[in-house]
């Protein structure tokens, strides 16, 4: 009786641990245009294709991967290539992140859209006119055919296409720039403050699409989505990545 006792624990034991494992939590940090535009709205999907419940917390393509390295994150969200958020990780805290210890994985594109009020009637901006606001040279919105409005310029400088804005623009930001700590607040500042200019991507599943408004413009600046994981990761780790992949279909 007593063996019979002792086998019965350890298998309720064992259909336990094969419980906690068939719904381990991963731990998602990083980009917001892959956690509104792919993780967030395949959330059930993902979770159901490996098995995992997904803990998601969106934040910025450097802060995931600051997250990912110091063992905070599971999987890193990131809106351009991993070297190149490597690179600008290292730069704030030199050789965090060793290229050899990750793996990454295309999951989708996007591109930057620049937005600003609806109440605002410029409906174009050239490559130099953005460059102008965005370094601050122009600072009243009538200068360009717009509303007297002093230019309110909104940005995520930890973000991915903060850095690609200013590559493409070949600008120093202004120093008038007004910070946020995603990308999503820049779609809430926007359709709240009439003189705004700020950026999202054609990713960006967020309730305030359609009060702000799309800016044409021949600047064309492309996202390309990764996610990324350790080597040694999890075999759920790897299976949520595996599924992110899928349902992402680059």
């Amino acid at each position: 009786m007593r063996v019979r006792n002792v086998s019965l624990g350890l298998a309720a034991i064992l259909v336990a641990s094969l419980a906690d494992s068939a719904h381990a939590e991963v731990k998602i940090r990083g980009a917001t245009t892959v956690a509104f535009g792919l993780i967030n709205p395949q959330k059930a999907k993902i979770e159901k294709m490996s098995g995992a419940e997904l803990a998601v917390l969106p934040s910025s393509t450097t802060n995931g991967l600051v997250d990912l390295a110091h063992g905070r994150a599971d999987v890193a969200m990131l809106a351009e290539p991993f070297e190149a958020a490597a690179e600008a990780v290292n730069k704030r805290e030199p050789g965090l992140v060793k290229l050899g210890d990750y793996i990454d994985r295309h999951v989708g594109n996007a591109f930057v859209q620049f937005i600003i009020h609806p109440g605002n009637p410029v409906q174009r901006l050239t490559k130099a006119q953005l460059a102008g606001l965005y370094s601050g040279q122009i600072k009243n919105w009538s200068e360009l055919g717009g509303n007297n409005q002093p230019v309110l310029l909104i940005g995520e400088p930890t973000s991915s296409p903060y850095r690609l804005i200013q590559d493409a623009l070949g600008i120093s930001y202004a120093p008038t720039m007004r910070a946020v700590q995603n990308t999503n607040q820049t779609a809430v500042v926007v359709i709240q403050a009439p003189g705004a200019l700020s950026n999202i991507s054609t990713a960006h599943d967020v309730p305030e699409r359609g009060k702000f408004k799309v800016v044409e413009t021949d600047v064309k600046i492309p996202l390309r989505l990764y996610v990324a994981i350790r080597k040694d990761a999890s075999p759920e780790v790897k299976r949520v990545v595996e599924a992110a992949a899928s349902v992402g279909a680059p």
